[in-house]
This record gives structure tokens, sequence and C-alpha cells, in this order.
């Protein structure tokens, strides 16, 4: 039976990057590396160390720590039909983060301070669990009249979390609905009213949940939490947000990465978010884009996407790096099917899943200087 994965990255019990939601995928042997390694097609078990028992499929993964708060050892916080666990990347034995629970979990984050845990619950319920697993609150419910989308974030105080949802439309021609709430710990909600109701784009939440980024009238804005007046980022109108691309946030906050143009010859460009400094990424005419997807490293240097390979005529992929400050665009590994990737805490690693066929996959770190990948399931699972 293939189940669902999906995951978080967090160091010792401090949040520090979130997976977005990938697509549904394939079956997973190792991705060689784009030089040296393993020919493609061959089995990954010599080189790897599976991390969890193949019995015990995975639907929802994140990094994160049961243990004391401060920087420590990474590790996967991640969900089953069983509950809640946490194992070590490298290895050892799952240990439990909450009694067994029958509602599906969809997205999964720790506090900055590592106490409590954000949970997405049937895709439209947020609760926080505490960090010993004994105390669950609901803090909202969705009042969508279908399954919402939910993005979570919290705010540094480690007491308020800020809540986006965007409510789907009823038919295929109909508009998006966006919400955004403010929710305390006892569930008293703030809405949020400087952020228009309708977009032509998602919203995206800063890394520290003070500000959010949007596309409206051929321009990209920004607007604080605070409920000040949205400010105009970009000077001239384009296309920006085309086929959903996202808008991807600095670490710090301070910059935001998007995609401007036609699909797919769509050019990857960096500005401040205060407007100045906009520049362009991947100025090579024949730069094109099939599936948008943006990942800073935590310390901000590099940008990892997914890259279509020999298009268009294959819909594989391969995983590359732009590094911020040059431009340069690096491969780092052979073609394939690849969803959820992430960067861990300290820039060394990627997460992400891999498949050489259509519709299975399983999920691995790959270390970026060594090459070296680590298996984290055995048995594949549907990537979100």
């Amino acid at each position: 039976m293939i189940k669902q994965c999906g995951m978080v990255w967090v160091t010792g019990a401090i949040t520090l990057g979130l997976v977005p939601a990938g697509f549904t995928t394939n079956p997973l042997w190792v991705p060689p590396p784009a030089t040296g390694g393993i020919a493609a097609g061959h089995s990954p078990i010599a080189r790897v160390k599976a991390t969890n028992n193949p019995n015990q499929p995975i639907i929802s993964l994140a990094q994160g720590s049961p243990s004391e708060p401060g920087p420590g050892p990474a590790q996967i916080s991640f969900a089953t039909p069983d509950g809640l666990f946490a194992i070590q990347p490298v290895g050892g034995e799952r240990q439990p983060l909450r009694s067994e629970e029958d509602q599906l979990v969809n997205r999964l984050i720790w506090s900055p301070n590592g106490q409590e845990l954000a949970l997405v619950q049937d895709f439209g319920t947020v609760y926080r669990l505490d960090r010993q697993g004994t105390r669950s609150v609901q803090i909202f419910s969705s009042q969508c009249p279908r399954p919402p989308e939910l993005g979570v974030a919290w705010q540094r105080d480690n007491a308020t979390l800020l809540i986006k949802q965007r409510c789907n439309p009823d038919g295929p021609d109909g508009p998006s609905r966006f919400e955004v709430f403010l929710a305390d710990s006892t569930g008293q909600l703030t809405a949020l009213t400087s952020v228009p109701n309708q977009l032509n784009s998602d919203i995206y939440i800063s890394p520290d949940g003070a500000q959010l980024a949007y596309v409206a009238d051929q321009h990209i804005y920004v607007v604080g939490v605070d409920g000040s007046t949205p400010r105009q980022v970009t000077q001239a109108p384009g296309i920006y947000g085309a086929a959903g691309s996202p808008l991807a946030w600095s670490p710090d906050s301070q910059q935001l990465a998007f995609y401007e143009g036609d699909y797919p010859f769509q050019k990857i460009n960096l500005i401040n978010v205060n407007g100045s400094n906009r520049r362009l990424l991947t100025p090579a005419e024949n730069f094109q884009i099939y599936r948008s997807h943006l990942v800073w490293s935590p310390d901000g240097r590099y940008i990892a996407t997914y890259l279509p390979f020999n298009p268009p005529f294959s819909n594989q992929e391969t995983v590359a790096l732009i590094n911020v400050n040059t431009g340069e665009v690096q491969t780092l590994t052979q073609q394939g099917f690849y969803s959820a990737l992430s960067w861990s805490p300290d820039s060394q690693k990627l997460a992400f899943g891999w498949s050489n066929q259509l519709d299975e996959q399983r999920l691995f770190l790959l270390d970026v200087a060594t090459q070296a990948f680590t298996a984290l399931t055995l048995n594949p699972c549907r990537i979100f």
C-alpha cells in the first residue's frame, strides 16, 4: 500500500524551515550524482542506510525534536496512522510524541523554542500540542465549504500562530478566497483585513512570520501582519506567478525570489522587499521551468530548485543549486522524478523524494559536498 510523505526541518527543537506542498510522484531508488556514483537504475541498498522500519509507512514527515530546546542534532518528527514520532536521520528507534490518533496530519510546525507543535489535521483544523504530547488544543476550524489549503507559521513570541487560509471555489472558474488570522494560545482569532480577498497568487509567509507576500494587479506586494498598508515591491508591471509559480522568502525575510515571464520560459529574479536591488538570476535564453519551486538554503547562499531534463521530450527533472551571489547553476543529480525538496538547518544536506518511475517515491538525504545519499524510507510513498 502506498502512503503519503512530507517533511520539514528543525535543529534541536528550533524550527528553521518548512517543506512546501509537493506533487504526487514515484518509486524511489537512489538518485545517482550528476558525475560519478552509481549508474542509473542500480539499487541503493549497498549505498544507503535505512532509518525506519519498512512496515511503518510514513504519511507525514517533519524535522523537529522533542528534546530540550537549543542547538543539537537534528531529528525527524513524523506522523503515521499509529501517531506522531521522532527518529534520528542516521538511524535509531522511533520515539513517540503523542498517543495513537485517527486523524490525518497534513502539516507539522515546531515553535521557535521547541515547546509546542502546531498540527494541521484533516486539511481544515489546526491544533497546538505540547512537547510531551499530553495536551492538545484545537485553535482553528475552517468554515470553507470545501477542504481548504492552510498554511501555519509561529510568531517569535512562541505563543501566537499565523494561519493562512485559501478557500477553493465551488466551480472550476470561480475565484479562490483568502483569509489570514492571528491565533493566540486559547484559539482567539484576529482577522487581518489588510490582505485583499482576491489575489493573483497564493499568500507566502516570511520566515519570521511578520510579513506576507502576494501578487495582485501585475505587481508583487508585501504587507506586515501588524495591520499596516500593503507595499508595492515591483516597480514595473509584469507576469509574476504564472502557472502558480511561487514567491520565495530569503531566510532573513529581507528578499524575495520569484519567477517572471510566460510559462514555461520563466526567469528567476531576486528583489529586496523594500523594492531595491532587483536582479535577474537566470538570464539564459533557453532557461525553462516546468515545475516551479524555490527553496533557499538557511545560510542564504543558495536556492535549490527542480530543472527540467531534456524539455519538452521528457517529464523528468534534476535537482539544481543556484548561487544567489553569482547566478551560477549547478546540477546535483541525474534525471528522475523529484518532490518534497528541503534543506537541512545547517545548509549541508538536501532532503527529497526520488524515483526513476512515475507514481511512487522514497525519501532521501543528499550531502551536498560529498554527494552521499541516505535513505529515510525503504517502502514507497506518495509525497505531498
